[in-house]
């Protein structure tokens, strides 16, 4: 291996998904890819077609949008997207286009499966990656759930001691989740 190669390397490691491989199975993972370079403006993923493929960004940006062209987020060098649908099956989320010249390894389903099929611990930790990195996504999402309901509260005018952890206004009004003396819960019925 030549000196770009092990720089190459040392690079995926650090991608998430990546991490805690061995080189020779990102090697082996990333032989089974295409290296394909992008335009500027060039759309990649569109929104509802089927995931049959991953990639992993090399060089570039690419902006991540919603159907309306809202910005979602950008993904930058050591990032890959598609990853979720190729392991989920379900259709791409957003849209991807190149914000600038971009380079990157196209990874189809088919042959990832087939990598991660040859190497148990592998596949293991591509997984166990999989996992932290949906499940950080999950938490970063919460978190902006938390701030929008904040927000909303804010805007509304209402106190965020006000409400209870479950949500409840405690205003002295009731809301459409309290419950009213009276109200019978679907178990207390008896058929």
């Amino acid at each position: 291996m030549n000196r770009q190669q092990h720089n190459l390397m040392q690079v995926l490691q650090k991608i998430p998904i990546f991490k805690g491989l061995e080189l020779v199975q990102i090697q082996r993972i990333l032989r089974v890819g295409t290296s394909r370079q992008f335009s500027l403006g060039e759309q990649i993923y569109t929104i509802g077609e089927p995931s049959l493929d991953m990639l992993v960004l090399f060089q570039g940006r690419l902006a991540v949008t919603s159907e309306s062209g809202e910005l979602f987020g950008e993904i930058g060098p050591g990032m890959l997207t598609g990853e979720m649908g190729v392991f989920t099956n379900h259709p791409r989320s957003a849209n991807i286009s190149a914000t600038e010249n971009s380079v990157a390894v196209i990874i189809e389903q088919r042959a990832l499966n087939m990598a991660l099929a040859s190497d148990r611990i592998m596949h293991v930790r591509v997984l166990e990656n999989l996992v932290e990195i949906l499940s950080k996504r999950l938490l970063t999402s919460n978190e902006n759930n938390d701030d929008l309901h904040k927000k909303l509260m804010e805007a509304e005018g209402v106190e965020e001691d006000d409400y209870d952890a479950g949500g409840h206004n405690h205003d002295g009004m009731a809301d459409e989740h309290d419950e009213y003396p009276g109200e019978m819960e679907e178990s207390d019925v008896k058929h």
